[in-house]
């Protein structure tokens, strides 16, 4: 059994300049910072992280990898994350070779909401920002067939719960 955490970036600055090059705003700084801790302090430890190429997914990713020990040059980016569907999410998944108990991936709305539901067959309203899925997947190893093993959601965290 692994773990998959889906993150929605933090909150990000308005669009002053390209979409791709927002930054987070002090609010999405703290905000993804204390939604790391939280995961980490209810037991889930992520082992890989896996972002969005987008500044504002990979300022989210480095407070997660911080929180979590993991380096942050040992956070993959991957372009197809950016305004990713489910099916570039679930491909972006199927690249996973390490046999890592918990991958978290960053990305953004409505494709981790739209991914969250279409994989665990549930109907849940969007991710706020920094909002987390936490969804159980059957499988002792990420190369075998994600796409066709069970998934579970067992839970999801927002960041207005802890204020």
């Amino acid at each position: 059994m692994k773990k998959l955490i889906i993150i929605r970036h933090a909150k990000a600055e308005q669009a002053f300049t390209m979409d791709k090059q927002r930054k987070l705003t002090e609010k999405g700084h703290h905000d993804a910072q204390m939604m790391a801790e939280r995961l980490l302090a209810e037991g889930y430890k992520i082992d890989k992280l896996f972002s969005s190429t987008a500044t504002r997914a990979y300022q989210t990713a480095t407070h997660f990898a911080e929180v979590h020990g993991i380096a942050p040059q040992s956070i993959k980016t991957f372009d197809s994350l950016y305004l990713a569907g489910t099916l570039e999410i679930t491909l972006t998944i199927e690249w996973l070779k390490e046999n890592v108990k918990t991958l978290a991936v960053v990305a953004h709305n409505p494709g981790v909401s739209d991914f969250t539901n279409d994989v665990t067959n549930t109907i849940n309203d969007f991710l706020p920002t920094c909002g987390i899925a936490i969804i159980e997947v059957d499988i002792n190893d990420w190369e075998e067939d994600f796409e066709a093993a069970e998934k579970k959601l067992i839970a999801i965290l927002k960041p207005k719960d802890e204020q």
